[in-house]
């Protein structure tokens, strides 16, 4: 419970720090991405540019072009990583959601469900999340609410793929035309960049040891976390 309960401070604080600058390194300017300087070598090796790049990419997975939405099967290496680091970027954003709402919902479902006399959904899965491991998905609204929230979130990538072909060589990762604090191409922007993308990887591991967490222990997420735990 003491190693859960320090796990989730440090996940905190490396999330919310404000010293992104120092922590994620010196800023870089993007450019384009040449080719592997060696037989199996990957073209993510920290020299990139692109937000997040620290050179980790062990199974060089970055060289490998998976073109679902076009039939060009010579795209540049700089158009295959911006697609893989644009889904990345998906994936996070949406991780990132799922990381604060995951044991939200464990503390409060409870309450407001015997507040406004509601099902209690994690009442099945005594307090736990309902997941695949976990159980209760099958649960009154649970259904319901999982498949609008897909048909939500495929609108949204509609939207993208618009905006992605539409922009073509201007096109930024993860643009959907929202309202924006700093400008494309400076420094600012490169730094929130960066930033988001190092919360969304965060989230995205945080997600995956809230799941493997509650399968194995059968304690809830919620009551891992100081000050919102029983």
């Amino acid at each position: 419970m003491i190693y859960a309960r320090s796990s989730v401070a440090i996940a905190a604080v490396l999330s919310f720090s404000t010293q992104s600058e120092a922590f994620f390194g010196p800023m870089k300017t993007p450019k384009n991405v040449e080719k592997p300087k060696g037989p199996g070598r990957s073209i993510v090796d920290g020299t990139t540019g692109l937000p997040g790049d620290v050179g980790f990419d062990p199974l060089s997975l970055a060289n490998i072009d998976i073109p679902l939405l076009t039939s060009d099967t010579s795209r540049s290496k700089t158009a295959i990583l911006r697609d893989y680091q644009d889904a990345e970027l998906k994936h996070g954003r949406l991780a990132m959601l799922a990381a604060v709402a995951f044991p939200l919902q464990e503390k409060f479902n409870p309450l407001l469900a015997a507040m406004f006399k509601l099902p209690n959904l994690v009442e099945e899965t005594d307090g736990l999340s309902p997941t695949v491991l976990n159980g209760g998905l099958e649960q009154g609204p649970i259904p319901f609410s999982v498949i609008t929230f897909g048909f939500l979130v495929a609108l949204v990538e509609l939207r993208g793929i618009d905006i992605k072909r539409a922009e073509g060589d201007n096109w930024v990762i993860g643009d959907y035309r929202s309202l924006r604090i700093a400008e494309p191409g400076t420094e600012q922007f490169f730094k929130l960049q960066e930033g988001e993308i190092w919360n969304s990887r965060i989230a995205m591991m945080a997600i995956l040891a809230y799941v493997a967490q509650e399968f194995v222990s059968g304690i809830s997420t919620a009551n891992t976390i100081p000050g919102l735990g029983a």
